[in-house]
């Protein structure tokens, strides 16, 4: 036998007798004074929202997050399209797009031109007359590695045509990462820089 198996387990502070405890568990009069979302539970009001476009707009605080998720995505896409993008530029009535990619230890570079609808348009432009007459343009290729040395230059021409024409180069792989090409179509220059895309 323990030497406290006689000890009795109802003494107050005082060392007197206590009296037992009851305890009475009524869950109606717990309910009412409980919050309103956990009444509605217990009284099955509470049905879950079905469809998920319902979801996102249950609460106000999800059609605060809806609205800003859909803020953000506005954003990004009038900076994607109306941003300015360094590999395009337009002079003279020519629109000037630079692109360049690495492809079997060579990266190759080409600046696409051509002539804007509104000036094909304008009867001042007279492209027609630019061909007949020779007119071109030309570009200046610079190539730069990570380290922002540069590695390479290359120069070309190409005589103005009504349709979309070319100038492109290409220069050896030393982990070139950007090409700079500085390009002059009658009397106007502008600067073009890309970045060079991986093609496996």
């Amino acid at each position: 036998m323990a030497f406290y198996d006689n000890i009795p387990e109802g003494r107050s502070a005082d060392g007197g007798e206590e009296e037992d405890l009851v305890f009475r568990y009524n869950r109606e009069e717990r309910l009412k004074s409980a919050p309103k979302i956990v009444q509605d539970y217990y009284a099955g009001r509470m049905n879950p929202t079905k469809g998920l476009f319902k979801v996102l707009v249950a609460t106000k605080f999800n059609r605060f997050m809806l609205l800003t998720v859909a803020l953000c995505f506005v954003v990004v896409l009038i900076v994607s399209f109306f941003g300015s993008r360094p590999s395009l530029a337009t002079a003279a009535g020519f629109e000037l797009e630079l692109s360049a990619f690495s492809y079997d230890e060579s990266v190759y570079a080409q600046v696409k031109i051509h002539a804007l609808k509104k000036s094909l348009n304008d009867k001042n432009f007279g492209i027609e007359k630019m061909i007949e007459d020779k007119k071109a343009a030309a570009a200046a290729f610079s190539f730069y590695d990570a380290d922002g040395q540069l590695c390479g230059k290359a120069q070309k021409s190409a005589f103005i045509e009504k349709n979309a024409f070319f100038l492109r180069t290409n220069s050896p792989d030393y982990d070139i990462i950007k090409v700079v090409a500085d390009v002059e179509i009658l009397g106007q220059k502008a600067s073009l820089v890309s970045k060079v895309a991986r093609k496996q």
